[in-house]
């Protein structure tokens, strides 16, 4: 009888043993469900991990709209035309392109102004102004004045003065005295010659008067009467034998 109440003890002690751990099991397991709720109700509360369904439908519509909508090209600016300046008052524009031509047999009394290049053919008896070149093949009997001047007649009795070069053709006789910058004497020339750049005198030149250059180039068989002065050379001559 020991044996089976030993027995019966055992299997009861065993049996309250496995209902304790079966109790524990389901509290654990309840107490897990718990805590995985906790933390499922904290993120759910977190709204910066959230982002709401309206939010994402806004950004996406904006991001549509800035795709198709196409963006302002800014305004050109014209740059202002460029207008030509003005020339100072009381001062004329010479027209260098433009050519009045005095043809061959046309004879005028009295002077000529031209704001262009003129090219003489006929007569004149007058002076001639010019702001362009200025070209003699006719007769002309007075001074004559231009920007550039080329004289190719058999006679010209008065005064040239250039503001550029002149240029003296071959068999051409002038009277008078002749001012430029630079020049070229091939005819006969009976005056002063001031040119205040290099002259060349060529052979076939036949000059009487004295000649005012910065430079003077005569070739082989000019003839000059008169002095030659090299005025406006950079050389300081009296410096040299002080």
């Amino acid at each position: 009888m020991s044996i089976f109440k030993d027995v019966k003890e055992n299997e009861a002690s065993n049996e309250e043993k496995n209902s304790k751990d079966d109790l524990f099991t389901v509290v654990s397991a309840q107490e897990q469900d718990d805590v995985d709720m906790e933390l499922l109700d904290s993120l759910l509360e977190d709204d910066s991990l959230v982002v709401p369904e309206e939010d994402e439908a806004l950004s996406e519509e904006e991001e549509e709209m800035s795709a198709e909508v196409p963006e302002e090209e800014e305004p050109k600016v014209k740059a202002p035309a460029e207008t030509p300046s003005a020339a100072p008052a009381g001062r004329h524009v010479p027209d260098t392109e433009s050519v009045t031509v005095i043809t061959k047999g046309t004879t005028i009394n009295g002077s000529i102004i031209s704001d262009c290049s003129l090219d003489v053919m006929g007569t004149i008896n007058g002076d001639i102004e010019c702001l362009g070149k200025l070209t003699i093949s006719g007769k002309v009997t007075g001074n004559a004045m231009a920007a550039e001047v080329y004289v190719n007649t058999e006679r010209l009795e008065g005064n040239i003065t250039s503001e550029g070069s002149v240029k003296i053709g071959l068999g051409t006789v002038i009277i008078g005295d002749i001012t430029a910058t630079s020049g070229v004497i091939a005819g006969a020339v009976k005056g002063e010659i001031d040119i205040k750049g290099p002259v060349v005198i060529d052979s076939t030149a036949i000059i009487k008067g004295n000649v005012k250059a910065k430079s003077v180039q005569m070739n082989n068989g000019a003839v000059l009467e008169g002095f030659c002065s090299l005025a406006y050379a950079s050389v300081e001559i009296d410096n040299i034998f002080e």
